[in-house]
């Protein structure tokens, strides 16, 4: 006993040996690796900072030179911008800018799109152009992508000033600048590239400002990485670097310290168990009686030794993979959405940046104004329609009045409306529906009766401002009847001056923040998890859980604050996040029992206010199906365990029994007794045993093969049955059981083919139910579905040669294919088609004749035409559209001229 105690210490210390050499040996590995980066990184960095300090000095030197000559600037300008692109042939552009405004460039070729850009319109860059202004230094902005090439990059800018130095920017003349692309500076440095040891990301720090990412994964700064910073007039730019995959612990370093321990503790145990007498033999040369233990109990400690050592291993494997696994899937689900809402938010306020600089353009250029009250209205009017997710297109006059196009951004009526308040008139606000031809139709009521558009937020913003500014979030103060304009809006605004530099008005465009809610609202719907945005300061733009961001108390806005909200997750988070005090992050949270993955990330939008979004989803999703497989796992190793410890003991006794057996007879002979030879089978005899068993298993072995094959064959069958099925299904459009716009496709392109190969005719008519979008408004879409069904049948009863094809084009439009048919035929299989479908009689308040028709556009390929089967779907319908404007529920033929360039018809 004594020995096989000996024997488990010494496996068991060798296991820890070898497993605690090769742990150092992976640490001794990682910290090579990682001083290998270290230098590289220093190194690259030592270069990219000089590299960034030439640059500035060539730019500081051209913004010297035209210092000198004020309002004489091209003369140098042109001769020295020449020479600083040879000298550096990887400068992109070099401009000189006029006050916001850029006059000189070269070279031209390749920078057209920068000619006479206005940065005053161009907000993401004004943030480190206001820092230059004020702290009078040079700037370096790699945080927008260059409007020539869309590519990020690096600009130099330095500015130029006119007499003595002093506060608020006096004397600014204007500023040089220079462009480099940035990937292809970190390349010619060495930072990134195919010899680099690393994976780069740099993010910068700036007074004043949060941490913006400029180059790489941001998330590199959250893993263990190298560090490296570089100091600039007006930022640290930050670097980490993270070894590349291909660099990680070799893993047959890992097998070759495993194979070369698990060989020297088998000598070890061999060395043991010969000291120990294990091969020693008695004087006169025969074997020793003492082994080192009996048959069985070796045959159990070989056995059941190593069993709890593999089953502990196994466990340990599989809870720590599915631990690992679940993390993984939890924050790859959380990134992913939170990346999703992120690029969506960053879109909504894309929208009113966009209004305004095209509503400003268009005021500079002279396209409207403020004389041209109506064209200004249509205008507005057309771009709430095209942009669904504009609140508001305004002009405030410098003398308060108010003129806007507006949706109401409450879900419960969306029509556009026409917003005015006149001084003259007591500033009364008069709210206006308009109708599709955006004229004014019937009056909405009136609203706030003292409306002073100086007085709000966006006025005050642009008033003081050069150039487009984002407002603070506010509650609109239009107090329309119906309470539909009841929300905080959020947008940019720019001051309209005259020649001489007097405001005339300002210009504003916003988004209703309780879109932003409703859009939260929906994607984490699925999720059971909980989003909101929020300012700087904590104060709830939109949330996910529907409550209110602002309460009224005594006419005054109070804004709920994140950390303050009545939704538990928000409170809790919010409170995380105001007392972390980091732009960006990912935590656990604990609400009522139940366990929140959680992610928050600041966007900065372009010059204006900083905003947190954060995301928290439920880990019980991944976390408690995979504790119930870890428990069912850990059963099973359990039972597995039981039953080898059972089979072990029950393989030990048969082994040992018949040897046993053998040995005492043996015992019996050597001290003269006569018994007779055991009956115990001898190995030839159990061979033959195991062989005939073996046969008998092998037959039935292939019986069973044959019983699988059967199986498969049948299955496999099933299985092209259900693909044929399927196949069908994706052809057929799942309503009508029409085919479908892709099977529709693909016969026209191959009937199409036929038709010009064989010189023989090929119709198309496109048909389309009149007034359809009334039908359902009155009658509801399960009826107008009902509808569709019915004009389905009799297309499919009228549609029967070899070759046509009836198909659902799309809503409440239909196509059919008539292979052979010229337009003649194809018109009078129409006109039956049209009277088949009155004749259904089937109710339309709004119908012609009070019922429902439709109109059908014919049109007949021409066999010459290359593109004849695009051609004839434009035909078609254009056809159909002059159908609908001759008055619906009729038969239009297409004339030979008309196209795919005819205007698309009118939806009913």
């Amino acid at each position: 006993m004594k020995r096989t105690l000996s024997v488990v210490i010494l496996l068991l210390l060798g296991i820890a040996a070898v497993l605690g050499t090769e742990r150092y040996d992976r640490s001794r590995s990682e910290a090579r690796i990682v001083a290998g980066v270290r230098q590289q990184l220093n190194e690259s960095a030592g270069r990219f900072q000089d590299d960034l300090r030439v640059l500035q000095g060539l730019n500081e030197r051209l913004a010297g030179a035209l210092a000198a000559v004020p309002g004489a600037e091209a003369d140098p300008f042109g001769s020295i911008a020449p020479g600083m692109v040879r000298a550096r042939p990887d400068i992109r552009s070099i401009v000189f800018v006029r006050k916001l405004r850029i006059e000189q460039v070269y070279p031209v070729a390749g920078n057209e799109p920068v000619i006479g850009l206005d940065y005053g319109l161009q907000p993401q860059f004004m943030a480190k152009i206001s820092y230059m202004i004020r702290r009078r230094v040079p700037v370096i902005d790699a945080s927008t992508r260059l409007v020539q090439t869309g590519r990020t990059g690096l600009i130099f800018r330095a500015p130029i000033f006119d007499g003595p130095d002093s506060a608020g920017g006096d004397g600014y003349r204007g500023m040089t600048a220079l462009t480099v692309d940035l990937e292809h500076t970190l390349r010619r440095t060495g930072l990134i590239g195919p010899e680099t040891l690393f994976d780069l990301a740099i993010r910068s720090r700036e007074e004043g400002r949060h941490t913006s990412s400029l180059f790489g994964d941001p998330g590199l700064f959250e893993q263990p990485h190298v560090a490296a910073a570089i100091t600039l007039p007006d930022a640290t730019w930050e670097l980490a670097a993270v070894p590349k995959n291909g660099l990680v612990y070799d893993p047959a370093r890992a097998w070759l310290i495993r194979g070369v321990g698990a060989s020297v503790v088998l000598a070890l145990l061999l060395a043991v168990l010969y000291r120990r007498g294990a091969w020693r033999s008695c004087p006169g040369g025969h074997p020793a009686r003492d082994g080192l233990a009996s048959l069985r109990t070796l045959l159990l400690v070989a056995t059941l030794a190593p069993m709890p050592l593999m089953i502990g291993l196994a466990g340990w494997l599989v809870y720590t993979a599915s631990i690992r696994a679940v993390e993984d899937l939890e924050r790859q689900q959380v990134d992913e959405l939170a990346d999703q809402l992120r690029d969506e938010v960053i879109g909504f306020f894309e929208v009113p940046r966009a209004a305004a600089v095209f509503n400003a353009s268009q005021f500079k250029s002279g396209l409207i104004g403020l004389d041209r009250r109506e064209d200004l209205l249509r205008s507005f009017l057309l771009q709430l329609r095209q942009q669904p997710l504009l609140t508001l297109l305004a002009v405030g006059a410098a003398d308060g009045g108010y003129l806007a196009a507006g949706r109401p951004p409450a879900e419960a009526e969306r029509s556009l409306r026409i917003l005015q308040a006149d001084p003259r008139s007591g500033g009364a606000m008069h709210i206006d529906r308009v109708d599709d031809d955006n004229r004014r139709s019937t009056s909405a009521g009136i609203g706030n009766p003292r409306y002073d558009a100086r007085a709000m937020p966006w006025f005050e913003a642009a008033r003081q401002a050069d150039s487009l500014r984002w407002y603070p979030a506010y509650r609109y103060a239009i107090h329309d009847p119906g309470g539909l304009f009841e929300d905080m809006g959020m947008g940019m605004s720019v001051a309209l001056r005259d020649g001489d530099g007097r405001l005339e008005g300002v210009l504003t465009a916003d988004v209703a923040l309780s879109q932003i809610g409703r859009f939260l609202r929906a994607e984490v719907a699925r999720t059971d998890g909980i989003a909101f945005l929020a300012e700087s300061g904590g104060a709830l733009l939109a949330s996910s859980s529907g409550e209110p961001i602002y309460h009224l108390e005594d006419g005054q806005v109070r804004r709920v604050l994140a950390d303050q909200s009545g939704t538990p997750e928000i409170r809790l988070l919010g409170t995380r996040i105001l007392h972390l005090g980091r732009p960006a992050g990912r935590l656990a949270l604990d609400v009522d029992g139940r366990r929140y993955s959680a992610r928050w990330q600041s966007i900065q939008l372009p010059d204006g206010p900083l905003l947190t979004l954060a995301l928290a989803l439920p880990e019980s999703r991944y976390a408690e199906p995979a504790e119930r497989a870890l428990n069912r796992i850990g059963l099973l190793i359990l039972g597995f365990w039981v039953f080898g410890v059972a089979v072990a003991l029950l393989v030990a006794w048969w082994l040992s029994r018949p040897l046993l057996s053998i040995s005492r007879w043996a015992e019996d002979l050597a001290g003269g007794g006569d018994r007779l030879s055991p009956s115990v089978r001898s190995p030839v005899r159990e061979i033959a045993v195991l062989a005939h068993a073996l046969e008998r298993m092998a037959e039935r072995q292939r019986s069973h093969a044959r019983d699988l094959e059967r199986q498969v064959a049948e299955r496999t069958q099933a299985l092209v049955q259900a693909n044929q099925r399927l196949v069908g299904l994706s052809l057929t459009d799942g309503l009508t059981g029409l085919a479908n716009r892709r099977h529709f496709d693909e016969v026209l392109a191959r009937e199409g083919d036929r038709a010009r190969r064989d010189r023989r005719p090929l119709s198309l008519l496109m048909l389309d139910v009149d007034w359809f979008k009334l039908y359902n408004d009155q009658y509801g879409h399960p009826a107008g579905d009902v509808v569709l069904c019915q004009i389905a049948r009799i297309l499919l009863e009228s549609v029967r040669r070899p070759g046509d094809l009836a198909a659902r084009y799309g809503g409440e439009e239909f196509a059919v294919i008539l292979p052979g048919l010229d337009a003649s035929e194809a018109g009078v299989m129409a006109e039956h088609i049209r009277g088949r479908i009155e004749a259904l009689a089937i109710a339309h308040v709004h119908g012609l004749a009070g019922r429902v028709t439709i109109s059908i556009g014919v049109a007949e390929m021409d066999l010459d035409d290359a593109h004849a089967a695009a051609t004839l779907v434009g035909q078609a319908d254009a056809a159909l559209y002059r159908a609908k404007a001759g008055g619906r529920n009729r038969v239009e033929i297409a004339r030979p001229e008309a196209g795919p360039g005819a205007p698309p018809h009118a939806r009913a």
